[in-house]
């Protein structure tokens, strides 16, 4: 079965082919700085790797880009992208009603689309990629995997905000939970590479990247994390403030004149890192705080604090920490970050092994440490994949035609 897999950020589309269930790779490719002249574009197929730049308005063309390349001379993957028997879709927010993935249908698109407004950055870039796809490929079956999904299950004390009751549920106000396919595939992966059923390991993934947050596993299951009924709340990131009181909302709509749209950009684009210092990208940070820049340096340490915070609000939730795992880009690239971060948890015998922190090995921590510390590369192309595969395969109507 060939299954397309799509992960769609908010500036970004990545799209791998597998041959399933061998989870065989026929391609895969990017496209960031969606929308940005020039995009930045890069695939393999078999041996070769290309690079090019060109301008890609939306994620219409990101898509109609892609499966050009499937049948394209040069790359000779597929003859015809009628052969594409499944394309998995990340979904960023599933709301209450989506606890695993779904066929996608016209009711579960109407779901969607009412979620997007949850998260806005990544709501209609997802659509344009599932719309593209029912477009271009009529005879695939699509399948939404959601961002949400791993955390319905977690207890109503990490879910439930202080607010009337009635209202919450009314209106759907919960903790929702984000990034839930990377930090599942991860604590997956964790358990694999430690040689222990997941259900035996206290787990804390750390998912950082222009997005970031952070998750505890205690049983097998997520039992809380760090982004809330939007993925505005938690550590801070990029271009989004994390934790705020909610009070400078109020204050900011009283005495500075902004509007709810004006004040959704200031939350999800301009805030973060890039509102501390006036940078996003962590490397542009890490180098203005060797060269001395103030603002670096104070943002820097903000997104270690915030990070802090929540690893030991968790060993507190959990009793303790078998692993601490990171992941995402700055999370399986930065050293320095990881051994910022989990220096403060001496109290709980984490130790840092310098050269193999340094060298991104998948064990960084010492024989002697009583905590895994952990860098495992994000691969939600691959759980997205699997997700879909598991659902199609379910339903024998579907597999049989």
């Amino acid at each position: 079965m060939k299954i397309l897999s799509i992960n769609t950020g908010s500036s970004s589309i990545k799209c791998t082919l597998y041959e399933m269930p061998q989870t065989k790779i026929l391609m895969k490719g990017s496209i960031e700085r969606i929308g940005q002249s020039p995009a930045l574009i890069s695939f393999d197929f078999g041996r070769t790797r290309r690079n090019l730049k060109r301008d890609v308005a939306d994620y219409h063309q990101g898509v109609e880009f892609f499966l050009g390349m499937l049948t394209a001379r040069e790359t000779q993957v597929l003859p015809s992208t009628d052969q594409i028997d499944v394309v998995g879709h990340r979904v960023v927010h599933g709301g209450q009603k989506f606890s695993q993935a779904v066929l996608i249908n016209d009711e579960v698109m109407s779901l969607i689309k009412e979620y997007a407004e949850f998260a806005p950055l990544h709501g209609s870039p997802n659509i344009a990629a599932i719309q593209s796809c029912q477009r271009l490929l009529p005879k695939s079956f699509n399948v939404a995997v959601f961002d949400t999904a791993l955390y319905q299950a977690i207890p109503a004390r990490a879910y439930l905000y202080g607010l009337p009751i009635e209202m919450c549920e009314k209106q759907g106000i919960r903790r929702y939970g984000f990034h839930g396919i990377s930090h599942s595939y991860v604590a997956k992966e964790a358990s694999r590479l430690i040689g222990k059923r997941l259900e035996e390991l206290r787990i804390i993934t750390c998912h950082l990247g222009s997005g970031a947050s952070v998750t505890a596993f205690k049983h097998g299951k997520a039992v809380d994390t760090s982004m809330g009924f939007t993925p505005l709340e938690g550590v801070l990131m990029g271009t989004r403030p994390g934790d705020l009181d909610s009070g400078i909302i109020i204050y900011i709509l009283k005495h500075l004149g902004l509007n709810a749209e004006q004040l959704e950009e200031l939350l999800n684009k301009d805030s973060g890192l890039k509102g501390l210092c006036g940078k996003s990208d962590m490397r542009d940070i890490i180098y203005l705080t060797e060269q001395g820049d103030e603002k670096a340096r104070d943002a820097l340490d903000v997104f270690v604090y915030r990070i802090q915070k929540y690893i030991g609000a968790y060993a507190a939730v959990l009793g303790g920490i078998d692993a601490v795992v990171f992941t995402g880009g700055i999370g399986e690239n930065s050293p320095v970050l990881r051994k910022k971060i989990l220096d403060a948890f001496g109290y709980l015998d984490v130790k840092v092994h310098e050269e193999k922190n340094l060298s991104n090995e998948a064990f960084f921590s010492t024989k002697d440490s009583s905590v895994y510390a952990m860098t495992i590369p994000a691969n939600e192309e691959l759980a997205i994949a699997c997700e879909a595969f598991k659902i199609v395969s379910k339903n024998q109507s579907l597999t049989e035609t």
